[in-house]
């Protein structure tokens, strides 16, 4: 592995404005604060790239009271052509698919960690 292999390469960003649920985004924010030297919308195309990888598609159930909001993000365009992918293929939208990424994501950091965020 070479210095830079852990930098993607540029790709044009695409501004989407989707809910994420409060829970999923409040234990990204304190992912980015206290363990990641990287902004919460970097952390989020790696949920998505890594989704489009594993098509670990993986429904979770929103708790009662769970909100979701929506938040002005930044996707890889390669990325967004992914979860376009996922979509058509397992009939879920794009919100659906980019939530349950996160969570998925968010529950393997939580088992490899050992670490309830």
């Amino acid at each position: 592995m070479g210095a830079f292999d852990r930098f993607w390469e540029r790709d044009e960003l695409i501004k989407k404005s989707i809910p994420i649920d409060n829970k999923l985004y409040t234990k990204l924010d304190k992912l980015s604060k206290n363990k990641y030297h990287t902004s919460k919308n970097q952390l989020i195309n790696a949920c998505i790239e890594y989704i489009i990888e594993t098509e670990n598609i993986k429904v979770y159930k929103m708790e009662e009271g769970e909100i979701a909001e929506q938040h002005s993000l930044l996707i890889r365009k390669s990325l967004f052509e992914g979860l376009e992918k996922l979509r058509d293929k397992y009939n879920l939208s794009i919100y659906k698919l980019l939530n349950i990424a996160i969570n998925n994501a968010i529950e393997e950091f939580e088992k490899q960690f050992n670490e309830v965020l």
